[in-house]
């Protein structure tokens, strides 16, 4: 075969190698990507919403097993927070599918798919 025979199947292969990456990148680029956060914060996931409050839905809870009560600031005139996977969140907010239902001196009640589950401070 002649130098410029295989010359000619050299850029002919290339192209054909090119090409092919651009098209799986296209199809992968459909698919989406998702970020696994091995059971931290997802970087991805602002920490301030659109309206500008605090996103307090970051940790996607869908079990009790998924709080992990870090503790609470009680304060019965202005409203208690607790300190839940990081985050601040009062009475009302949602984590996940969990709900927080009370903040008390030294526990949490959320709703867990309609149930009431109490968390106790650990105070270790």
């Amino acid at each position: 075969m002649s130098f410029n025979k295989l010359k000619q199947v050299y850029i002919l292969t290339m192209s054909v190698c090119q090409l092919t990456a651009i098209i799986s990148n296209c199809a992968f680029a459909e698919e989406g990507f998702k970020y696994d956060a091995k059971s931290r914060r997802d970087p991805f996931i602002p920490l301030i919403s659109e309206t500008g409050g605090y996103a307090s839905d970051a940790y996607e809870a869908s079990a009790i097993e998924d709080i992990r009560l870090e503790g609470i600031v009680w304060d019965d005139a202005k409203g208690s927070i607790a300190i839940i996977n990081g985050e601040i969140a009062k009475e009302g907010d949602s984590l996940g599918s969990l709900k927080i239902l009370k903040i008390n001196k030294d526990s949490v009640i959320f709703d867990v798919n309609g149930e009431s589950l109490k968390i106790e401070l650990n105070k270790e």
